[in-house]
Formats: C-alpha cells, sequence, structure tokens
C-alpha cells in the first residue's frame, strides 16, 4: 500500500460513557470544521466504517476524506474501556480519598496544601451540623422530619451519578487486589489496538489523545507498548552510520541540553530558566519528530506513535495521585517505573550524555523507559480556579515528567467548571483559542516547531 494514513486514538474519560460519542463529538473539533485542513470543495465527508477494535464491535472507525494535506486519510478510533470498569461501589471511593486527605500536612508535595486544608475544612463542617443535630434534634423535631423525607433524593441522586466517576479514578489509580484485574483489562486492551494499528500496514503514523483519566490509560499504554518492542530487530534498524543512529544521536544531544550542564545535589535541574528554553525545547521536539519518522521508514517499522496529547490530565498531579510521597515519586521515575519526558538518560558525564546503550557505543537503542524518544507529548490544560473551579482534575505536566513535555495552558472561561471543555467550541475568544489549541496539539500536518520562537505547533 502506497498512501499511508495517519490513526487518531482517542482514549475517553471518567463515566459511563456511551460507545462513539466522546469520538464524535470530538471530531467535530478537530477535524470536521477545521478549514485549514479540510477542503470544502471535495465535500466535508467522514465515513463510520466496521473494525474499531477487534474484540468490541460497538466501536467504529472514523475514516475521512477531503484532506488539505498531501490528501492524506485520517482514521479516527476510540479506544473505549467503561465497560471493563464495572461494580464501583461508595466504599472505593471512600478509600480513595482517605488515603489521599490521611496524609500530614507536611507529606503533601508542594501546590496541594490548599485542596488538603479545603478538603478538611468541609470535613470539619459536615461534622458540626452532625453533632449540632444530635444536640437538638428533639428541639428541631419538625424539621429532622423534613429532612428525613427530603435529603435522601437528592442525596441518593448524586452519589448514583458520582460513585461510577469517582469509582473508575479511585479503582484505576490504586493498584489494589480488586482493582488489579480491571487494570491489567484495560490496559492490554489499549496495547492490543496499538498493536493492530502497526501490524495492520495501513498507517505510517498514531496519534494517541487522552482525556481526564483517559490520559493517564494513554501513559500506561504508552509505557507497556513502548517496553514490547523487539530489542533485537531495534538494535538491528540501529546499525552503526545509519540515518537512524545519526537521528537518535542528535535526540540525545537535544536531550542533554533541556538540562543545566551540572547535576544539582545529584541530580539533573531543567534549564527552564535559560533565556532561550522555548527554543531549546522546540529544538528536542523537532529531533523527536525526526527519529520517529527515521523510525517509522525502516522495512517493519517498530514504533508509529508519533505524539501524545493529554487534555485535562490529572499527570498534572501524578506525585500525590501515583505516589505515597514526593520522593517516591521521583524514586519511581528514576528507576524507569514512570517514562520520563526527555527519557531518564542512562548516562550522564562530561564525554557522553546518552539515554540510549551501550555507553558511547557506534550502534544503540533506546532502553524500555523510553517511549519519549519517538513520542512528542503535549499537555492542554485549564487551571483551577477559587480551588474547585476551573479544571481542578489537571495541571502543568513538565514539573512532574520533565522539561520535554509542552504544556499548553488556556484561559479561563467564567467562573466554570472546565473539565468537559477542551474540545467545546464557544463562540468568543477564548473559545476560538481553545480549538486552535487543541488542534495544534494533535499537528495532523505533522509540521515541525519553529525554533526561534520555540511556540508549540
Amino acid at each position: 500500500m502506497t498512501n499511508k494514513k495517519t490513526a487518531i486514538i482517542l482514549v475517553h474519560g471518567i463515566g459511563e460513557q456511551r460507545p462513539m460519542d466522546t469520538l464524535w463529538s470530538f471530531l467535530d473539533a478537530a477535524w470536521l470544521d477545521d478549514r485549514d485542513l479540510v477542503d470544502p470543495a471535495k465535500g466535508k465527508v467522514v465515513y463510520s466504517k466496521p473494525g474499531g477494535t477487534a474484540d468490541n464491535h460497538e466501536m467504529r472507525r472514523v475514516t475521512t476524506r477531503g484532506s488539505r494535506y498531501e490528501d492524506r486519510q485520517f482514521d479516527f478510533y476510540e479506544y473505549y474501556w467503561a465497560h471493563m470498569m464495572r461494580g464501583n461501589t461508595l466504599a472505593d471511593v471512600k478509600s480513595w480519598l482517605i488515603s489521599l486527605f490521611l496524609r500530614p500536612k507536611s507529606a503533601l508535595p508542594p501546590g496541594y496544601s490548599g485542596h488538603w486544608i479545603a478538603g478538611w475544612a468541609l470535613t470539619a463542617l459536615a461534622m458540626i451540623a452532625y453533632l449540632a443535630w444530635l444536640r437538638w434534634s428533639d428541639t428541631l423535631g419538625w424539621l429532622t422530619g423534613v429532612a428525613v423525607f427530603l435529603v435522601p433524593f437528592p442525596t441518593g441522586l448524586i452519589l448514583s451519578k458520582a460513585i461510577p466517576i469517582g469509582g473508575d479514578a479511585a479503582r484505576y489509580l490504586r493498584p489494589e487486589p480488586r482493582n488489579v484485574e480491571a487494570r491489567q483489562s484495560i490496559r492490554a486492551g489499549g496495547i492490543a489496538l496499538v498493536h493492530q494499528l502497526h501490524e495492520s500496514g495501513e498507517y505510517d503514523r498514531i496519534v494517541l489523545v487522552g482525556h481526564s483519566l483517559g490520559s493517564l490509560i494513554a501513559y500506561d499504554i504508552l509505557t507497556h507498548a513502548w517496553a514490547q518492542v523487539d530489542k533485537g530487530a531495534l538494535a538491528a534498524q540501529h546499525a552503526a552510520g545509519s540515518q537512524l543512529m545519526k537521528r537518535l544521536t542528535e535526540l540525545e544531544t537535544a536531550s542533554a541540553n533541556l538540562f543545566e550542564p551540572e547535576k544539582v545535589d545529584g541530580r539533573l535541574k531543567p534549564a527552564t530558566q535559560c533565556a532561550n528554553f522555548q527554543a531549546l525545547q522546540s529544538s528536542y521536539r523537532n529531533a523527536q519528530r525526526a527519529y520517529r519518522r527515521a523510525l517509522a521508514a525502516q522495512n517493519g517499522p517498530l514504533w508509529l506513535v508519533s505524539d501524545m496529547i493529554t487534555l485535562g490530565s490529572p499527570l498534572g498531579k501524578a506525585d500525590l495521585l501515583l505516589a505515597r510521597s514526593e520522593d517516591e515519586f521521583d524514586r519511581r521515575k528514576d528507576r524507569r517505573e514512570f517514562p520520563t519526558c526527555p527519557p531518564v538518560f542512562e548516562y550522564w558525564g562530561q564525554a557522553v550524555k546518552q539515554f540510549s546503550y551501550p555507553r558511547g557505543g557506534s550502534s544503540r537503542i533506546p532502553h524500555h523507559g523510553s517511549p519519549f524518544a519517538p513520542t512528542v507529548w503535549s499537555n492542554v490544560y485549564f487551571p483551577d480556579k477559587l480551588l474547585y473551579l476551573g479544571d481542578p482534575i489537571a495541571g502543568a505536566v513538565s514539573p512532574q515528567f520533565g522539561p520535554g513535555v509542552s504544556d499548553v495552558r488556556l484561559p479561563n472561561r467564567g467562573i466554570r467548571f472546565q473539565h468537559l471543555d477542551y474540545w467545546r467550541a464557544f463562540d468568543d475568544k477564548n473559545g476560538h483559542f481553545t480549538i486552535a489549541a487543541l488542534r495544534g496539539a494533535l499537528n495532523l500536518r505533522d509540521q515541525n516547531e519553529p525554533v526561534e520562537s520555540g511556540n508549540s505547533p
């Protein structure tokens, strides 16, 4: 097949989602109304076709026509996992929240004190209200009767919505025995979809997009899919003097430039205070693209995932959600359990700075914790506002996972909860900026970033 296509996989977020609902709303913003990419003269047409995933016939793939970009076709897939996370209970949510709040304030990573204080303040108010009711229940007997009649209905309604939504996060984020099977099934299905698209021979590029908890699932899919790449075949493609080795060497040089030349207290310090940091970051991301294109050009390409885009991602709070302390989170990154961008360096010295092995070899391969050697990571988020408005779930990811991540901060749109607004088209300046940021992160034309200005694509 000569004309390769681009596959976009959308991983939905928490809640009892209906198959394909998220994908169709996402498609409107990402493709259908993009006049820079869609040629109206060719028809603003998409087709829903069978073959979304091999083991779920509820899912379909949506394929496009009428592209201004090399007349390329784009296939959109939704990775649907909600049916694998069933049986959530109030106890799941309660035990998760207890694990988050029953920590000494001094043990919290920086930035979470306000939420911790607010959570305990709400708990204290609830306890005071309960004690007051016990004390004056006889005096306010008529009010108690009204409350007994009225409170159960709204409380039940709230819990019926909160448990499926909060339970998804509570169970996926905690590797307790009861949750392991669901976590395994969700990851395995996503990895199988990536492998399916690789092996089809139809695509030369795959873009992975995750919203909310789906961004963590996308991260896990990427982590394990890269670790499963055949290392012997990868080494064979990285022959000494090859174009692929040249691109890897350039990538490692660009990676090292994102950090200060010397370690500080035994650790690498991101060079984010450099006047030209944005240009350094863009150079690194362009080097990632060059390396991935060289990988995709190999006979029997082993890796096609070019980008991971996270929207409203809890990975901005990974040091709180994925570990019991900031130190533990750092250790798990150093041990390559949590891949970083750029990857953790295998060697760091004056002569050699590389995340590939063997040391200084003319033929090397990136280690198993290096999915972000070929894969560009862009994170789009609304900041929180008044603690629980804006998007309190999201945040900047680069402080957690490395200076190679491009964080795009969106402007808040009034006093509202914005976790579901990442592809919602509002008819104002901020609404247009939000859609433009989404399309820029997707970068469906696969363009390099302008290094002079250091802007994101």
